[in-house]
């Protein structure tokens, strides 16, 4: 018998928000982790009976007040390793672009993380992953 617990892949999805800056430029909002404090884009696990898409739009409201118009189709995937309680666990995110249209005042995580919008390539140096660096670039090339 193998004495090596199965570790399965977590499936998680996320959104890239984009806004307008005090100057007009587009620009992306990352939050940072509740855990480690590293800047991120809002992100979870895949929620029963909402579509993928619908569960990135309400991790984004759940974890920085964001409210917009989210795509339905992914704009890409990308991995990172994720401390569990006892072990590492291989996320697979699928993310998508959240188009933002307010920052609600009211939110479940309000207090626990910072919010900050970023240029994409400010983003894009800042997220730890690069995965995440590269769809950030890519959500910009998108919206040119």
């Amino acid at each position: 018998m193998n004495d090596v617990a199965q570790i399965k892949d977590i499936k998680q999805i996320g959104a890239i928000p984009v806004i307008r800056d005090v100057q007009g430029q587009l620009a992306v909002v990352l939050v940072t982790t509740r855990g480690s404090g590293r800047w991120t884009i809002p992100k979870g696990n895949r929620m029963a009976g909402l579509p993928d898409y619908r569960a990135a739009e309400t991790e984004a409201l759940e974890e920085a007040g964001l409210v917009g118009v989210i795509s339905e189709k992914p704009l890409g995937r990308y991995q990172f390793w994720k401390r569990q309680d006892a072990h590492w666990a291989l996320a697979d995110v699928t993310v998508f672009v959240l188009s933002v249209n307010e920052q609600v005042e009211t939110f479940k995580e309000k207090g626990q993380r910072d919010i900050r919008a970023f240029s994409f390539e400010d983003a894009a140096e800042t997220v730890y992953e690069p995965g995440l660096s590269a769809l950030i670039l890519k959500a910009r090339d998108s919206l040119r």
